[in-house]
């Protein structure tokens, strides 16, 4: 990633057995029972996980994002499968974009070969927040040509922290989206190609982190000298491949806290992505989408009796106080943290 942020300055950047698939009921009859011609088909795959209540949240976010397309009244159509790969293949027929919303970038081990062939002849593909981040064997293989970047363990990192989100200025996926800052789990220092092997990939939107805005510095294992040296420079959270021909990719780092697909701009911008990538064409005000309720939010989760329902978010997000920078050890990586003491019975 250093490279490509360099060369573009970043100024202009399921389960059990029983197969659960959804075709979001909102389609109007002739578009499921007779597609138009230039109807675009666009299929979401959701993982499970075994984050918290709230966080993670991949089937009741693709689940959102797809009725909104639905309901967009563009030429789409959705399908969204949660909870592993799926088991009859023909989901796969037809679709122009396929959006992976999952932990350890779906885990789908030899059917990665498989999407290589869709993505090969045409399928646009997209990966988002975990979804960005495989094995490395699978990123070096497949994720460098499809996307162009990747969340790498040895430099990467994840925290939480307030970003002032820069859209890349006349690009569609720009269309609509105003003034945009939201708190999340927005990964960033990933590894990109050198520019001169994917001409064709560029940042969509970035951000700054710098000390001021950084409230959790993320997991332990993963901060570093590298990233910690990049602090105060702009990085991307949604990046492309963007060919001439043949299929898109793109990349987008958030995703952590569900409730930020409430917030209008942010949902905006990954829905004029989305659409990108499957080859729409954008309106001038980006695709349209009905605000949010917190009704909408707790609807599709993965632990749906939790007694604790999810909030919309707040102002107060985007004013919290800054946590300490880590200490680094000696070899440039953040000491584990000490284990939680078990409570007092």
């Amino acid at each position: 990633m250093n490279s490509l942020i360099r060369a573009l300055s970043f100024i202009t950047k399921y389960s059990s057995s029983l197969v659960v698939i959804v075709l979001c009921c909102t389609l109007p009859t002739q578009a499921k029972d007779h597609p138009q011609k230039d109807t675009k088909n666009i299929l979401f795959i959701a993982g499970d996980t075994k984050h918290r209540h709230g966080f993670h949240e991949y089937k009741a976010g693709s689940i959102l994002l797809a009725d909104a397309l639905n309901k967009s009244g563009l030429p789409v159509q959705t399908k969204v499968h949660w909870y592993g790969w799926p088991e009859d293949e023909t989901i796969f027929n037809d679709v122009d974009a396929c959006i992976i919303y999952a932990d350890g970038g779906g885990e789908f081990g030899q059917k990665y070969a498989f999407l290589d062939k869709k993505v090969k002849a045409g399928m646009g593909i997209m990966f988002m927040h975990y979804g960005v981040h495989p094995t490395k064997e699978v990123a070096e293989k497949y994720y460098h040509k499809w996307i162009g970047g990747y969340y790498d363990d040895a430099f990467s990192v994840n925290p939480s922290w307030v970003a002032d989100i820069q859209t890349k200025e006349g690009h569609p996926v720009s269309r609509g989206v105003k003034e945009l800052t939201a708190y999340d789990e927005f990964y960033w220092n990933l590894n990109f190609p050198d520019p001169e092997k994917c001409k064709q990939c560029y940042p969509l939107a970035t951000a700054v982190p710098t000390e001021k805005n950084m409230i959790r510095y993320g997991s332990s294992k993963f901060w570093n000298k590298q990233a910690e040296e990049k602090l105060g420079t702009p990085q991307a959270l949604l990046w492309c491949s963007d060919p001439e021909k043949g299929a898109r990719g793109a990349g987008f780092v958030g995703g952590h806290y569900h409730r930020n697909w409430a917030l209008d701009n942010y949902r905006k911008l990954i829905l004029n992505t989305i659409a990108w990538v499957a080859r729409m064409d954008v309106p001038q005000g980006g695709i349209p989408s009905q605000k949010v309720t917190k009704a909408m939010l707790n609807q599709n989760l993965n632990r749906p009796d939790f007694p604790e329902e999810i909030e919309l978010p707040t102002p107060d997000l985007l004013t919290q106080e800054p946590g300490k920078k880590p200490i680094l050890g000696p070899d440039g990586r953040m000491p584990p943290r000490a284990p939680k003491k078990p409570k007092k019975k």
